[in-house]
């Protein structure tokens, strides 16, 4: 008997270990968000078939279910295998989920290990049988044998399972996976000039200032960079937080500005003004599920930022004006019924062939029912919609998808 108590000892650290695991943040490379259970796994499943090692969790937080390529701690090489996704395969729409999923499964497959409570029932029987052969086992060569010698047909399956060893190895080696990243490390820090507070937000990290391409990194964390292949040797970023007017900065790589941090980062530090009539915001992470108007979920944190703005400042009223890429017609996903302004549902959406300038306006208007469901009054907040009419990147270039934005206009202070 002791022999497969250590072995349920063994598999109970190795299942506690996962659910840690999974309870962690990571960087999930996702391809679909379902309010459905159903549609989730039929999404997984088809993505299979495909040749693909997709799973789905669900997110304690919105509790949506999400279905994903790959997870990584190193976010680096989740963007990089996000990449690959959308250039070499048909999920054009895949993204990088940062957060913690909890997996519906894993309370599911815990279930079993409770076999033990059975050996109190199967052993009155054996015992007559077994105890000769209990002897051997206090020589220690002999236990593997005595465990086979079981009569009883689930202890042999036990047995069998003692391969999840290989999980408590696993989760021993992930250590030796600390590397240093390339680069040198930098921390921007964005502070409000009003009161100096520190700002949350994504930055664009370009080559140049105005640049057609760029790097979204995020204000308050470290993150490392390698040194820009321009010959001025120099970086711009530019900011873009709800809110706040855009800040641009220009900074020489091998002798940046500012103090070093504890971690000897260089501290990089950005001033914004608040945001006044007359101004615009381009919202960096409100994005739409290709050809709808049904947000991302990582459109949320924006919106909420926006929503506390305007709650901080009753005086303020917006405009919030929608684009898309390209300006033919086209066949498109609309809320319909729903409610769920961060997930794809299959029974209430409504699928229609309307105009580019009819999806841009359907997307200025979901941005703000979201805003009136989190209290903004709807007479602060008008929309339009301007179709294809105003690309930020060539419609058929690799940056084109990004024309598909929102952007909003303070119109009253």
């Amino acid at each position: 008997m002791k022999p497969i108590k250590v072995i349920f000892v063994l598999l109970f650290v190795a299942i506690s270990s996962c659910i840690l695991a999974q309870g962690s943040r990571s960087n999930y490379v996702t391809i679909g968000v379902f309010r459905i259970h159903d549609n989730a796994v039929r999404y997984t499943n088809n993505a299979n078939k495909n040749g693909f090692n997709a799973q789905y969790a669900i997110n304690p937080k919105y509790k949506l279910y999400y279905v994903y390529l790959m997870t990584d701690d190193d976010k680096m090489k989740a963007y990089i295998f996000m990449s690959k996704i959308r250039k070499e395969t048909d999920y054009k729409d895949a993204w990088v989920f940062v957060g913690s999923l909890g997996t519906e499964e894993v309370t599911v497959k815990t279930e079993p290990k409770s076999e033990p409570k059975v050996e109190p029932k199967v052993e009155p029987k054996v015992e007559p049988k077994v105890e000769p052969k209990i002897e051997p086992v206090k020589e220690p060569e002999k236990p593997p044998v005595i465990v086979e010698a079981q009569p009883a047909k689930d202890t042999a399956k036990v047995v069998e399972q003692k391969i999840d060893s290989s999980a408590i190895k696993k989760a021993i080696q992930p250590p030796a996976e600390v590397k240093k990243p390339k680069g040198k490390p930098f921390y921007f820090k964005v502070v409000s000039k009003a009161d100096g507070k520190e700002l949350k937000g994504n930055i664009q990290l370009q080559e140049a200032v105005g640049a057609t391409q760029f790097r979204l990194i995020k204000s308050g964390e470290i993150v490392y960079l390698e040194a820009p292949v321009n010959t001025r040797g120099a970086y711009g970023v530019i900011t873009q937080i709800p809110g706040y007017k855009e800040s641009l900065l220009a900074f020489d790589y091998a002798n940046p500005p500012g103090e070093k941090g504890s971690q000897n980062e260089d501290i990089l530090t950005l001033t914004l003004d608040k945001a006044k009539k007359g101004d615009y915001i381009d919202f960096n992470n409100v994005h739409f599920f290709k050809n709808t108007a049904i947000m991302q979920p990582e459109s949320q944190s924006e919106l909420d930022a926006l929503t506390s703005l305007l709650k901080e400042n009753p005086k303020y009223k917006i405009k919030i004006y929608g684009y898309v890429n390209g300006k033919k017609p086209r066949e498109v996903l609309t809320m319909g019924t729903s409610t769920t302004y961060f997930a794809l549902d299959s029974k209430a959406n409504k699928r229609a062939t309307i105009s580019s300038k009819e999806l841009s306006l359907a997307r200025a208007e979901v941005a703000k029912a979201y805003l009136i469901q989190q209290g903004i009054d709807a007479g602060r907040i008008s929309t339009k919609g301007e179709g294809g009419s105003v690309p930020l990147y060539p419609e058929g270039g690799t940056l084109g998808q990004y024309n598909d934005r929102v952007e909003v206009e303070f119109v009253k202070h």
